[in-house]
């Protein structure tokens, strides 16, 4: 069983982040995100899909110790006929004016919730023992990444899924912006690289350089919440947060809430968006 030990904020995950960035809209993108992910939490099988408004269910791609034909077996079983099977699914909204994106960190769903049908297919026959998955609903289409552990690994642990929940706004937003990006490069045919890499120094200097690059939308922010924003970049938990700066949770959240507002944004999925675009605009 996996004894991974978390290092989401630490130097070394922050460079391998940086690494997975500068791939969006490449095809080296998938090793990149699947080396993040396993630095923090063991993922044997990575899988996201495409559920489009018209109904139907497109693979965008897998990374997995599995063989590539089991891994594409999988893949046409599930949008051929499974998805509609998916109790994962039941979480998409159903308003009928949602909100521009909306992110779901899905509850963890054992294999028994699954009809025999799909638990034989996708569980026992693979050797496959749990799963992990976030959703993300935007109103063109909505982005489903599911993270599986395989038997030898053993079945997630509540810490692990405490750490792999932590990250899932981070992996799912580039999983979002890699298939964005990959779309406008099929479109224009532009076969240079959309993102360029920005090479990262000491962990905490890289990004308050970053928030810090003449750029008007983050200038507003006072020092403090320049801090707190750097910090929730780094991974750190508000509790993290706190011991770092040596203040009060409650004031944390007062930073926290200050920022969002004049950044415009009210998540912290949000803030990662605005990170994402601030590294292509000063790389």
């Amino acid at each position: 069983m996996s004894q991974n030990i978390s290092i989401a904020g630490s130097e070394d995950w922050l460079i391998k982040l940086n690494k997975t960035i500068a791939k969006l809209g490449q095809a080296e993108f998938e090793d990149s995100l699947f080396e993040l992910v396993n630095a923090m939490v063991c993922v044997d099988h990575c899988v996201v899909f495409i559920n489009n408004n018209d109904g139907s269910t497109a693979h965008l791609f897998t990374k997995s110790k599995l063989s590539d034909d089991i891994c594409r077996s999988l893949a046409n079983a599930y949008t051929e006929r499974f998805y509609i099977r998916d109790p994962n699914l039941d979480a998409l909204d159903q308003e009928l004016n949602p909100p521009k994106e909306k992110m779901t960190l899905l509850p963890h769903t054992p294999v028994a919730a699954y009809d025999e049908g799909y638990k034989a297919r996708f569980f026992t026959n693979t050797g496959l023992v749990d799963k992990v998955s976030s959703l993300l609903e935007t109103r063109q289409y909505n982005i489903y990444c599911s993270f599986y552990r395989l038997e030898e690994s053993g079945r997630f642990q509540p810490q692990e899924f405490d750490e792999l929940s932590r990250i899932l706004p981070i992996l799912t937003n580039l999983i979002f912006k890699h298939f964005r990006l990959s779309g406008l490069k099929e479109n224009e045919n532009h076969q240079d690289p959309i993102i360029t890499q920005v090479p990262l120094g000491r962990s905490a200097d890289a990004s308050a350089n970053l928030l810090d690059a003449k750029n008007e939308l983050f200038a507003q922010l006072t020092e403090r919440e320049q801090q707190v924003c750097i910090r929730i970049l780094q991974g750190l938990t508000s509790e993290a947060i706190s011991l770092d700066l040596k203040v009060a949770i409650s004031t944390i959240h007062t930073y926290r809430k200050r920022a969002y507002a004049k950044l415009g944004i009210s998540s912290q999925n949000e803030l990662f968006s605005l990170y994402l675009e601030l590294i292509s605009l000063v790389a």
